[in-house]
């Protein structure tokens, strides 16, 4: 090649290369996103908020997601702009599908986006940051809503629209993740709930430093190193509980029989939550709990069965309990089932457009188990790993699975840690079983399907099974192509119940490890063998086995099925026959004449909520020969009216039976219309045809709560500190005295007040943060009392606690953030006895010395009141029932005789009300409606009406402010709209807050009919 040559191929080259260059910038520029824009320098200014992260978490979606043709960008971006309603009340989005536009508005200012010029990732990434932005610059700012949480929210509502499980995980869920998969942190090894308002012990885990100090269940941590637990959130209060291995904690504890609190110290331990479990059955059988996959599942399991040889000698069968294992980690469950395979594949992972990118197959070690025979036990909370496991061992022929079909989920997912902190969680892969079986959304189904059959005078369990949520059921799940399944053999067993066990209350509450959530009572506890029939029906199939080979083994458990299920039908027979249902079987031919009727008590089929309705139904077999096993099912839009059962049995020819179901309506029950359908079966399939009606639920009135504070600093013998002023300065003891109204419609039965100290320091101590106020009839008050303590070290000037008033039959509730001054140096009070007459009309009372203090009443002129002592500017007056409060030295007389007007009690004032909402009455009547419902209601306040907005199904339809009203209108807002309905029943919400951010919430449920129906009653 000569000089020339290589010139022009030089040349030739670096333009090349410079076109490539300049390709891979526009490509970049059009396809992706810049990869350093989150390194570029951010003001910590949150109005400068450059909402950055949305463009990391769609660029790993666009690379990473699993099924390609399900990112709908359209969607994604309304969905992410949807849910910023959620967190903030006064932004209110709509799409317009004709036109692509979508519009934010923010109060009264609003902004459109043309969604059909969406094109590529970067596009979505800018209408997200910028729709961010304009949120977030004419919100209103509160304190409660971070700029992080902005972005968070809309990542998550973007997310929704691929799949359940793909999810960002803010820094602090995050954290408490990596404690689940890896079950390990420091702690002091205990269950823990709250009750009460109480850190209370559910169960102390043995061999750590909770079991080695004495915990018991039960026990109240009422502080931890000094600081108070009462009312803490879960999470806040076992924070507190963990820390780093080796450092000291001081617990504050109080048990059930003692009357003073104890201390106890103890030592934080690395705590190894346990994973896998293990227990002799007897005969050489032995069984194994795994209750998820995190890090040490594998080696924990090897370590359970060589535990059960030592202590067994030779296993001879084994049960494997994955029951509500939610899975876990993917590599921990493949190591699991190789345990027990030589060879075959174990779990199929499946990428983006359905091509297989890698088939795990298991591999022959020396730790290998040998081959004896396994059944594995599963249920609709298996899920995820437990069913890579069940589906290894079913399809690699080594195990018999038996229980329900499993939860369904067939997907993985990869965890993609982001630098704020957070986490996506993304959907990458799907996975299959060994014989290429997707188990998405359907689950792996067992070889012997278990139906637990109840019979109780107010229910009766034949047909409906166990129902449960699996992935089928929620929204958004990827598609499923599983192969249709049934079970090689299905056994209905009788399961007892306890009628007279009442609902405790306390279970709805959360509980945790230390911070993980678990489920009511002690999670570690292994379930009774002498009667959980899944496990007592393995153990007969494994005591018959001579086999470890599952399709040879299925065809033994024929005998044992048919020795178990003749006593369990018996057992269902003998039940029913309590209650005079004839459940023989027998064989019938020709045409059956048959007539089906149903009365309701109430006749008028409306029942209040809080009470019950009896439903009726009547057959009348007019033909020549006996119906059998003839039973009816309910279905319904509603949950509380689907799937009731009426079993009539055997009806013989000429006879007429009738079986009657009370249907019990709780007492927090919505006004609604819904349609009830009885459709029937028979053991011959000779049915009548189906009942049709309508029933209506009326609501009760619901109660609602307003409140007045006083801060009570009175000194006394153990308040030394304490200086009488009605204000708060370091070192006092406080009791709050609150005063609730009920200025609602309804009563309330069971009101309890919370105080819960929002401050993360420790120079705030409650003492008594809860107190039950009862029962409280529309416009009744009630007083009750809590206690803090405001240590000598504070430093802050404010604090805030937020105060909560919930009634729990209805769910009625208020909150509000209450913050007080601290350290405001006050003028000596001096001891002062005289008699004082107001000189003018609504003179404040106050509840301190300070015109910024709360008023506890407003007085009239010549009111004459008892003074005890003085400031310069102040008295502080006697009020009835050992009260006292102050009046302003001008607005009072010194005199020496009480005269007539010296009032016994004292109206109080309230001085948070919150708005009242009122609908009207076509609104209120209107709950079966067509395409719309026209909604008008008036929301009423005693100051000023903020806003409010409504909800269809959680989704956001309208939006008022008030926040330009003139001052007389400003007490009152009008909502007049036209809502569309979905069809089906539709929970309607009407949220009003006022300008002291109270809010009130009416809710009612609008059924829209079928397009084809178009009548009321059916």
């Amino acid at each position: 090649m000569n000089v020339q040559s290589r010139s022009k191929y030089l040349l030739i080259t670096i333009l090349s290369l410079i076109s490539l260059s300049f390709l891979c910038v526009i490509l970049n520029k059009t396809f992706g996103l810049d990869p350093h824009f989150l390194d570029k320098e951010e003001k910590d200014d949150a109005s400068s908020y450059k909402f950055r992260l949305p463009g990391v978490v769609i660029s790993y979606v666009n690379r990473l997601y699993v099924d390609p043709e399900r990112i709908d960008t359209k969607e994604m971006i309304k969905e992410a702009f949807s849910w910023e309603e959620r967190i903030i009340p006064e932004v209110l989005t709509d799409f317009s599908e004709e036109t692509n536009i979508q519009t934010i508005t923010v109060e009264d200012v609003s902004k459109t986006y043309d969604l059909s010029k969406i094109k590529r990732p970067k596009d979505v990434f800018r209408t997200l940051q910028d729709g961010l932005a304009f949120i977030n610059m004419h919100r209103e700012p509160h304190e409660s809503v971070t700029v992080n949480d902005l972005e968070y929210t809309a990542i998550n509502g973007m997310l929704t629209q691929l799949d359940p499980h793909s999810v960002i995980l803010p820094p602090k869920v995050f954290d408490e993740f990596k404690i689940g998969t890896t079950g390990k942190f420091g702690g002091l090894g205990m269950v823990v709930g709250m009750r009460e308002g109480m850190l209370t012990v559910i169960s102390p885990i043995e061999g750590t430093p909770a079991s080695r100090a004495g915990m018991k269940a039960g026990d109240k941590i009422t502080e931890v190193d000094g600081e108070s637990t009462i009312n803490l959130d879960l999470t806040e209060a076992v924070g507190k509980l963990r820390g780093d291995p080796g450092t000291s904690v001081t617990l504050s504890v109080l048990s059930a029989e003692a009357t003073q609190s104890r201390l106890v110290r103890m030592k934080r331990e690395i705590i190894v939550i346990p994973t896998v479990e293990s227990a002799s059955l007897g005969n050489g059988l032995g069984y194994i709990k795994i209750r998820n996959f995190q890090d040490d599942t594998s080696q924990s399991l090897n370590e359970q069965l060589k535990q059960l040889k030592t202590d067994m000698g030779t296993i001879k069968g084994l049960v494997i309990d994955l029951r509500n294992n939610s899975g876990g980690l993917l590599d921990q469950a493949i190591k699991v089932s190789d345990k027990f395979l030589e060879n075959g594949a174990i779990v199929v992972t499946v990428g983006p457009g359905g091509h297989p990118t890698e088939v795990v197959g298991a591999q022959k070690t020396n730790t290998d188990e040998e081959f004896y025979p396994i059944v594995v036990l599963v249920d609709a909370g298996s899920a995820s790993g437990a069913e890579i496991v069940a589906g290894a061992l079913k399809e690699n022929n080594r195990a018999v699975i038996i229980g329900d079909r499993s939860f369904g989920k067939g997907s993985v997912q990869q965890l993609l840690e982001l630098m704020d902190g957070s986490a996506l969680k993304l959907t990458i892969a799907k996975y299959l079983t060994p014989l290429y079986t997707d188990i998405q959304s359907f689950g792996i189904t067992p070889d012997i399907q278990l139906i637990p059959v109840t019979v109780g005078k107010d229910d009766i369990n034949l047909f409906r099974g166990i129902t449960a949520i699996r992935e089928e059921d929620l929204k958004k799940h990827l598609d499923d192509h599983h192969k249709e399944a049934k079970p090689f053999a299905t056994l209905k067993y009788f399961q007892e119940i306890n009628e007279t066990e009442n609902n405790d209350e306390e279970a709805e509450e959360k509980e945790g490890m230390e911070g993980l959530a678990e489920d009511i009572g002690d999670p570690y506890k292994l379930p009774d063998f002498d009667t959980d029939f899944h496990v007592i029906f393995a153990k007969k199939i494994l005591m018959n086995a001579t086999t470890w080979e599952r399709e040879a083994l299925l065809k033994e458990t024929l005998p044992v099925i048919e020795e178990i299920t003749k006593p369990e039908e018996d057992k269902i027979a003998q039940a029913l026959k309590g209650l005079d249902i004839d459940w023989s079987t027998g064989v019938s031919a020709g045409t059956a004449t048959i007539s089906a009727s149903f009365s309701t008590n109430p006749p008028s089929k409306t029942v209040e909520a809080g009470g019950e309705i009896v439903v009726m139904v009547t057959v009348k077999n007019t033909g020549e020969f006996p119906l059998y096993r003839l039973r009816g099912i309910s279905s319904s839009k509603n949950g509380l009216f689907n799937k009731h059962e009426f079993p009539l049995g055997k009806i013989e020819k000429g006879e007429t039976k009738s079986y009657s179901k009370s249907i019990k309506i709780p007492k927090n029950s919505l006004d609604r219309e819904d349609v009830f359908t009885i459709a029937f079966e028979e053991l011959n399939n000779n049915k009548p045809e189906d009942l049709v009606f309508n029933i209506t639920t009326k609501a009760l009135p619901r109660p609602l709560f307003a409140y007045s504070y006083q801060i009570l600093d009175k000194r006394n013998e153990s308040s030394g500190c304490n200086n009488g002023d009605g204000l708060i300065q370091k070192g006092e003891d406080i009791e709050l005295l609150i005063t609730v109204k009920n200025t609602g419609e309804g009563s309330a039965e069971k009101s309890v007040i919370n105080l819960r100290n929002l401050s993360d320091k420790k120079d705030i101590y409650v003492k008594n943060g809860r107190a039950e106020v009862g029962s409280l009839n529309p416009g009744e008050i009630k007083k009750a009392k809590l206690s803090f303590q405001v240590k000598e070290a504070m430093k802050e000037k404010e604090f805030s606690m937020d105060l909560i008033i919930a009634e729990s039959t209805f769910g009625t509730f208020l909150s509000h953030k209450l913050t007080f001054p601290v350290g405001i140096e006050t003028p000596q009070v001096v001891k002062t006895p005289g008699i004082l007459k107001i000189t003018r009309n609504h003179t404040p009372l106050y509840g301190g010395m300070s015109f910024d203090s709360p008023v506890l009443s407003m007085l009239g002129e010549g009111t004459h009141l008892i003074s005890e002592a003085q400031s310069p500017a102040w008295f502080r007056v006697m009020l009835p029932n050992d009260g006292y409060g102050w009046v302003s030295a001008k607005d009072v007389l010194e005199v020496n005789d009480l005269g007539d007007n010296t009032p016994e009690t004292l109206e109080p004032y309230i001085q948070r009300i919150p708005p009242k909402i009122t609908l009207d009455a076509s609104s209120a009547n209107e709950l079966f409606v067509n395409d719309c419902l026209a909604l008008s209601a008036i929301v009423e306040d005693d100051t000023h009406v903020k806003h409010a907005y409504v909800l269809i199904n959680n989704d956001k339809v309208f939006f008022k402010s008030n926040k330009i009203a003139i001052p007389r209108e400003q007490s009152r807002l009008k909502i007049a709209t036209e809502l569309p309905l979905k069809e089906g029943p539709n929970i309607v919400t009407i949220v009003a807050r006022d300008d002291h951010d109270l809010t009130t919430v009416k809710s009612f449920v609008a059924t829209r009919l079928p397009v084809a129906e178009g009548t009321r009653e059916l």
